[in-house]
């Protein structure tokens, strides 16, 4: 009877060690956080088309027993129907696996199932650890302000508007930006925001007429046509002789190189005035 008592008692005992200790998984990113089997991540919020990284320590820390194991992959086990997974290299350090939600993913909360599998070469005893991350799209992971939203300038010269992206979304991508409503201005610029970043860059607007103009300064995913946001500005274009000092501190795009000290020292003087 004592026999049988102490078996059964040896058995529990490895039953809530094995629960309290069992193996976890380490995630490093985009949040630092241990998951266990059958745990769930809140991941945050990422823009239509937009790709996330799943990033987990390739070295397992067996608290059991107190041993340290290697997993050989991460695996992206399920995705939302248009979704993309991307599992991670085998037996790196850092594995990282990706996840890029459809283009036009509507806006709401998906899930992912990941799963982190051992060596099947080794008898490491690791297991898998198979977790789920919950991620939101959302259309408004990026924001737009421009401080300064008026410009006068000359005819042919460039009016500079400073424009501050500010992004919300768990994921990097590149934005887009363009004017509209200004004839035969095409120009295009791209600006890598990071994940949870703020940049400061600028876009310049060049018109060859003498009017008023109300241009649309746009700012578009390169992962989505669906996350775009637009600026209204206000553009004067006159032809005199303060408005062009003031506008070539900005630069011109093309102009003879015999003028060049002349452009030099009306930037200079634009600078003052």
């Amino acid at each position: 009877m004592r026999a049988i008592l102490v078996i059964v008692s040896f058995v529990v005992f490895s039953l809530l060690v094995g629960t309290v200790f069992a193996v976890t998984a380490e995630i490093l990113g985009p949040t630092a956080v241990n998951v266990s089997d059958g745990g769930t991540l809140n991941l945050g919020k990422i823009g239509p088309g937009q790709t996330i990284d799943i990033v987990a320590n390739g070295v397992a820390q067996d608290a059991r027993f107190g041993l340290e194991g290697r997993w050989q992959i991460l695996r992206v086990v399920t995705v939302p129907a248009g979704w993309q997974g991307f599992d991670s290299k085998e037996l790196a350090t850092t594995m990282k696996a990706g996840v890029k939600a459809a283009p036009d993913a509507r806006d709401g909360e998906y899930k992912i199932t990941f799963r982190l599998e051992e060596d099947p070469n080794k008898q490491q005893e690791l297991g898998s650890v198979t977790f789920q991350a919950n991620v939101v799209v959302s259309r408004s992971v990026i924001t737009a302000t421009i401080p300064q939203d008026t410009a006068i300038t000359g005819v042919g010269q460039p009016a500079r508007y400073t424009i501050i992206l500010k992004s919300t979304s768990i994921a990097n991508d590149v934005f887009e930006i363009s004017a509209e409503d200004v004839p035969a201005w095409s120009y295009k610029k791209f600006v890598h925001v990071p994940a949870g970043g703020t940049v400061n860059t600028f876009y310049e607007i060049v018109a060859n007429e003498e009017k008023e103009y109300k241009p649309t300064i746009v700012i578009k995913s390169q992962a989505s046509n669906e996350t775009q946001i637009s600026k209204q500005v206000s553009l004067a274009v006159k032809s005199d002789l303060i408005g062009d000092i003031k506008a070539t501190k900005n630069g011109v795009l093309i102009f003879p190189i015999v003028l060049e000290s002349l452009y030099s020292l009306l930037g200079i003087i634009g600078s003052f005035i």
